[in-house]
């Protein structure tokens, strides 16, 4: 199995006060990181409220190190290659990494977990980042999103709210990391988007 997506996805979006455009691209077979993008993610993933919400308990308190982007980075691409997941990168105006967001893996029910974080200097993208993953994976075949937000990240909540999400529950999820699961579970509030 590959991706549901194809070899490579270079798309626009806009950011939603400016206008400006991102370019959300793949993290695939072709993708090489340099040495601005490590730093990106590392700075990104040890901002406060994106620690908080996904590292923190992943990584026992430890902040988030170069050594996990790249091991991030490699899983992301083996994952596209696989079609197990895939991950997208959005970048700036002028070039910098500013969110990152995925889909998981499409199977006969169509279903999928998607999630993301965003770089503090960054706002007003992700929401249209979300739309347009949304339009991508329908193309795919897709037929449903699924996120599974923490009840106290009020800014994640937002966001599935204007982007057409619905809460439906809550679950309980057992944390992974790079999919090795690390001993944690937590109670998830469940959203999701039909496509």
């Amino acid at each position: 199995m590959s991706s549901p997506f194809g070899e490579h996805v270079d798309v626009p979006v806009a950011q939603y006060d400016t206008g400006d455009t991102y370019r959300m691209v793949s993290i695939d077979a072709g993708y090489e990181a340099s040495e601005e993008d490590i730093a990106s993610i590392v700075s990104i993933c040890n901002e406060p409220l994106v620690y908080r919400f996904l590292f923190r308990d992943r990584l026992d308190g430890n902040a988030y190190a170069e050594q996990d982007a790249q091991e991030f980075l490699d899983w992301a691409r083996n994952g596209w290659i696989s079609g197990r997941h895939c991950f997208f990168l959005l970048r700036s105006p002028g070039g910098v990494i500013a969110t990152c967001i995925d889909i998981g893996e499409l199977d006969e029910s169509g279903e999928a977990l998607v999630g993301y974080w965003a770089g503090a200097y960054h706002r007003g993208v992700i929401t249209n980042a979300m739309d347009r993953l949304a339009e991508l994976a329908a193309d795919a075949g897709y037929r449903k999103l699924v996120s599974l937000v923490e009840e106290e990240n009020l800014r994640s909540l937002a966001v599935l709210k204007r982007t057409g999400f619905t809460h439906v529950g809550s679950q309980e999820h057992s944390l992974t990391r790079l999919d090795r699961p690390v001993g944690k579970t937590l109670k998830f509030r469940r959203y999701e988007r039909a496509l």
